[in-house]
């Protein structure tokens, strides 16, 4: 054998040898991977995409779902009946957050209000907290805090968990993996205490960063801005738009719907 062919062998086994090296450190530092068998194992979104349709006032309707929002201290005061007067039948409110910068665990300060309007206007309610854990201890911390918040009101819906990362915060760079493990320790703490418990995800989240196939005892609430909803997995709640226009509410607010036939569009998925 030439040498230059040796020489080139050589060279290919180190080249091998340091990417194998890498992807053990990649694994050690962000968790146990996601990988495409196990989200295999969850239910198929079952959808038809030419079932939805976009009304005149811009929401998007599907045959069996139902219409709601969600709201935070952002949409500042709310009149809750005009809101059901026009169609909203469900909203999932900001109940808390934590400093992105200091890391503090805060009350949305219109959470109580919102709360109690929106049930004296017979609308269902759910409450998802805004996430900025970089451990376990920190996830279960907030869950603590929103069941405390709480003090045993009644939920017709579950209490999310909503992890985002901010490029400018303390969970810049943070995450990986285990952002899976953060939702599975403040969901298991809700649930624990009797309320139902689900996870706020964006596609790519969804397809590269969590472990769904860990979560799927919860309910899954997918942000998609489209037409149509066309994720690949089966979800619970669908956030399909950030400009939403709603009676009573005079900034944009989030709009969803929620699929009430969930045996057919998640084949039994809890």
């Amino acid at each position: 054998m030439r040498r230059s062919t040796v020489c080139r062998l050589c060279a290919l086994v180190c080249v091998l040898a340091l990417l194998l090296s890498g992807c053990k450190v990649v694994k050690k530092l962000t968790g146990r991977m996601n990988t495409e068998s196990e989200n295999e194992k969850l239910p198929r979104n079952r959808t038809d995409p030419e079932a939805f349709r976009t009304l005149e006032n811009g929401a998007v309707d599907y045959p069996g779902a139902v219409q709601g929002i969600d709201v935070s201290s952002h949409q500042r005061e709310i009149d809750w009946q005009k809101v059901r007067a026009d169609g909203i039948s469900f909203a999932i409110i900001q109940i808390g957050f934590r400093g992105y910068g200091d890391g503090s665990l805060n009350e949305d300060v219109r959470f109580a209000y919102n709360y109690e309007q929106a049930r004296a206007a017979g609308i269902a309610v759910g409450v998802y907290f805004y996430s900025q854990a970089l451990t376990e201890a920190e996830a279960e911390e907030e869950a603590d805090f929103v069941l405390k918040t709480l003090n045993g009101r009644s939920l017709q819906l579950p209490v999310f968990y909503d992890w985002e990362d901010v490029s400018t915060g303390r969970t810049a760079g943070a995450g990986g993996f285990q952002v899976s493990d953060f939702a599975l320790r403040f969901c298991r703490t809700v649930v624990g205490a009797g309320y139902n418990a689900g996870v706020y995800f964006n596609r790519r989240d969804a397809y590269l960063r969590l472990r769904l196939g860990d979560l799927k005892a919860f309910a899954f609430w997918l942000a998609e801005y489209d037409e149509a909803q066309s994720f690949r997995y089966a979800v619970h709640f669908w956030q399909y738009t950030g400009k939403g226009k709603v009676d009573g509410i005079e900034l944009p607010v989030d709009r969803d719907l929620m699929y009430t036939d969930s045996e057919s569009l998640t084949e039994g998925a809890p």
